[in-house]
């Protein structure tokens, strides 16, 4: 991992990188920022594993009684419904006048802001009973579409990595603290996506045997090139591996897609595409794997998210060159 290059807190990027006439800017500065603390105590937990109701308690948060299943029918398990409830009550109690808060969890919670959001809390949850990473992905989006989107890794060490105003800044949770009660991101190096022709990675997701010939072609052509096998059943970790050794990550219709538009497909494809990746939208098998792109993809609003908040496809995503082989 590579030393720090300045001691800048995630705070202080975000006001020297936005200029004044950046639209809503204090809204969205102080948002990043209120949902990014979130995630501090949310770490903690994890750590504890999913046993623990320290945190639950400590936070005076009411879980769900009779709900075992999530709006997709998933099971739920105790860190996917705290750590939504440890998200959403953080932006409830702060000042923040938000448009709308979107998550897998729960039906959306509307609001009379400008700014709306989009949470996973834990992605890649079956993974946190066998020690495996997890992650948070949040996208954030103003009235014509996302305008910032940002995850959050937990793994042997914590970090963040964040888009907006067209960069992609990588900060790592510094766990030494300033003070005895306070952590900080700091920041740790600007990202880049590798595009080779060969030797990259491949993460495809869903049945084999249920993909369509296409799909099976797709992947007999990047195991001729080379690209290693690093599926690993979290879609953010695969993401963050993709981004420092390039490659691509699917979840191939089998014969539906599963994964959320707008939940993780959109967050990850906005950084990939400020990162000059690509991302296709790959519809069921059986309509013969057709594809449509970032740009027809209908921006989430205050008036339509409760309609079209749910939507799940198939997907791929990644370096440039490897996309397009599709």
């Amino acid at each position: 991992m590579k030393e720090h290059r300045e001691k800048t807190k995630l705070s202080k990027w975000l006001e020297e990188s936005l200029s004044q006439n950046f639209p809503n800017r204090k809204e969205l500065i102080e948002l990043i920022q209120t949902i990014v603390d979130a995630t501090i105590p949310i770490r903690g937990l994890l750590e504890k594993g999913i046993t623990s109701k320290e945190l639950h308690q400590r936070m005076e948060i009411e879980e769900p009684t009779n709900k075992t299943l999530n709006i997709y029918e998933e099971q739920q398990i105790h860190e996917d419904l705290l750590t939504h409830s440890i998200i959403l009550k953080t932006i409830q109690e702060s000042d923040i006048n938000y448009a709308f808060i979107a998550s897998e969890e729960a039906e959306p919670v509307i609001g009379n802001g400008l700014l709306g959001v989009t949470i996973d809390p834990v992605d890649g949850s079956s993974n946190v009973g066998v020690n495996r990473t997890v992650g948070t992905i949040v996208g954030i989006y103003g009235e014509e579409g996302i305008v910032c989107a940002f995850y959050v890794l937990y793994g042997i060490f914590t970090n963040l990595v964040l888009c907006i105003n067209d960069k992609v800044a990588e900060f790592i949770l510094d766990t030494v603290p300033y003070s005895l009660t306070f952590y900080h991101y700091i920041f740790l190096e600007y990202k880049s996506l590798p595009d080779k022709e060969e030797g990259g990675i491949r993460c495809l997701g869903g049945l084999p045997n249920k993909w369509s010939q296409r799909s099976k072609s797709y992947e007999q052509l990047l195991i001729s090139k080379g690209f290693k096998d690093r599926y690993s059943g979290s879609f953010v970790g695969d993401f963050h591996a993709i981004l420092k050794y390039g490659g691509v990550y699917s979840y191939f219709p089998s014969p539906k897609g599963k994964i959320r538009l707008y939940y993780e497909w959109l967050p990850l494809a906005f950084i990939v595409k400020t990162l000059e990746g690509n991302f296709l939208i790959i519809n069921e098998a059986k309509q013969g794997d057709s594809v449509e792109f970032f740009k027809d993809v209908i921006p989430l609003t205050k008036q339509n998210v409760e309609k079209i908040h749910a939507t799940v496809c198939g997907g791929l995503l990644g370096s440039n060159r490897a996309v397009n082989w599709y």
